[in-house]
This record gives structure tokens, C-alpha cells and sequence, in this order.
């Protein structure tokens, strides 16, 4: 037997059913819903939170529309002025994920009307904030600091839904 028969015998054959689940098994954990928890050594992800934060924010037994939205840094804070205008009850949405800053807070104002709420930043959990169409609101998140500039998204959407569809408090601003 000459190279080639040798180089030809060693050749390793994988049956076709092996490989068929081999790869099912690879995509099977491509499909899942659940967000990955974190793994200790793993960077953290601005792509993965993201998509993490939409998916949380999603609302798929409410029906709203999306008026705005938003994905700054932690470390760079939100300040902004919402145009709530309209008929309709207004909703403002956030989620903090950063493995460097555990809880950031999140002030409403509208008018002379001031409230805190309070945003773990653990990628899990949504703040959700109701108020009736009406004057702009301003929403403000001060910068996350550190020794080292902080890695984290801040995620918020705008969004109107109808009066029967608010759960909760219709005007969390002034409160109930």
C-alpha cells in the first residue's frame, strides 16, 4: 500500500445520525428564549444585553405603540424630554443591565410633579411608568462612576397604550 491507501484508511467515518444530532444539539441552545445567566469570566455583552433588554420590554399580553425609545451607557446617564402629547395614556419602560453597577435611579418629572423609582441593573426586570397624555415629561438617570468608566445599558421605550389597558396606577408621577 502506497501514502495514499494509508492517508485513506485513517480517515475517520462519523455515521450520519450522529452528526444530524450533533448539530441539532449545537442549535438547540441557539432558540431558547431564557436569557443565559452569567457565566464568572464571560465579558459582558453590549449586543447581548440589548437584545436581552427588548425581549424583557416586549409587551406581548399588552397591547401599546411605540412612540420612542433609547439604549444609552450607564455611565452616560439619560436626560430627556418626552413629548406625551395625544388621548392616550403614556408608559415609560426601563431596564438597567450592568455587571458593574447594581441599581441606578430613575427620576420622573412632569410639571412641579417629581418621583423616584428605583432600576436594578441585573438585566431581569422592567420599571414601569404610567402617566396620562398631557405635558412633557422629563426622565433623568444620573451617570453610573467608578474607578473605571462602567459598562452597562440603560433600555427604555416610550410607548401609549389604551385607558383599560393600564395595570396599576394610572398616573405613577402624581401617584394614586
Amino acid at each position: 500500500m502506497g501514502p495514499t491507501a494509508r492517508t485513506e484508511d485513517a480517515i475517520v467515518r462519523i455515521p450520519r445520525p450522529l452528526i444530524a444530532l450533533a448539530i441539532a444539539a449545537a442549535l438547540a441552545g441557539c432558540t431558547s428564549d431564557e436569557t443565559p445567566s452569567y457565566v464568572p469570566g464571560t465579558e459582558w455583552e453590549p449586543d447581548d444585553a440589548l437584545q436581552s433588554a427588548q425581549a424583557i420590554l416586549k409587551d406581548d399580553d399588552t397591547p401599546t405603540r411605540l412612540v420612542e425609545s433609547g439604549a444609552p451607557h450607564v455611565a452616560s446617564g439619560l436626560d430627556e424630554t418626552l413629548e406625551t402629547s395625544g388621548d392616550k395614556p403614556h408608559r415609560f419602560d426601563i431596564v438597567c443591565d450592568s455587571r458593574e453597577v447594581s441599581k441606578m435611579t430613575l427620576l420622573v418629572t412632569r410639571g412641579t410633579s417629581k418621583r423616584q423609582f428605583d432600576v436594578d441593573c441585573k438585566g431581569s426586570d422592567a420599571v414601569r411608568v404610567n402617566f396620562p397624555a398631557g405635558t412633557p415629561v422629563t426622565v433623568t438617570v444620573a451617570p453610573a462612576t467608578g474607578k473605571t468608566e462602567p459598562q452597562g445599558l440603560l433600555v427604555w421605550n416610550l410607548k401609549t397604550l389604551e385607558r383599560a389597558d393600564v395595570h396599576g396606577c394610572a398616573n405613577d408621577i402624581e401617584g394614586c
